[in-house]
């Protein structure tokens, strides 16, 4: 079995921003003293958002780093795209906003974050497609 060196450096990042995210969801569910759901506060609303968004994308593109990696994708290639993947999910929960009044570097930034994590994993997907 081939020896994996770079992939587990990005899972680990990403479960370390997955832990903080979840944890702030926590502590925010015990202050606002809500079981489940967000119990219509917005900040907690938000929170889960901020936590769904990369629980909803993490899983995917870290399989496609895995796939590429054991195709033998050239360690520098990998290396960029997990650090683009870690810093737009770094990004993203910084931006992400609630309402549609939000300033416009919080609307380009979620554009960026977004956009720039649905291009990874077009790019993740044709690199396994096409070497």
């Amino acid at each position: 079995m081939p020896m994996l060196t770079v992939t587990p450096i990005y899972a680990a990042l990403i479960a370390i921003l997955m832990a903080v995210l979840s944890t702030r969801v926590g502590f925010m569910r015990g202050s606002h003293e809500v079981a489940l759901g967000d119990g219509g506060k917005p900040s907690l609303a938000l929170a889960i958002r901020q936590f769904g968004n990369l629980s909803e994308y993490a899983a995917v593109v870290l399989f496609l780093m895995l796939l590429m990696e054991l195709q033998g994708v050239s360690a520098d290639r990998l290396h960029l795209f997990g650090a683009v993947f870690v810093a737009l999910r770094l990004i993203h929960p910084v931006i992400l906003f609630d309402t549609m009044g939000a300033p416009m570097w919080k609307k380009a930034g979620r554009f960026v974050s977004a956009g720039g994590t649905a291009a990874l994993m077009m790019i993740g997907a044709v690199t396994l497609l096409f070497g």
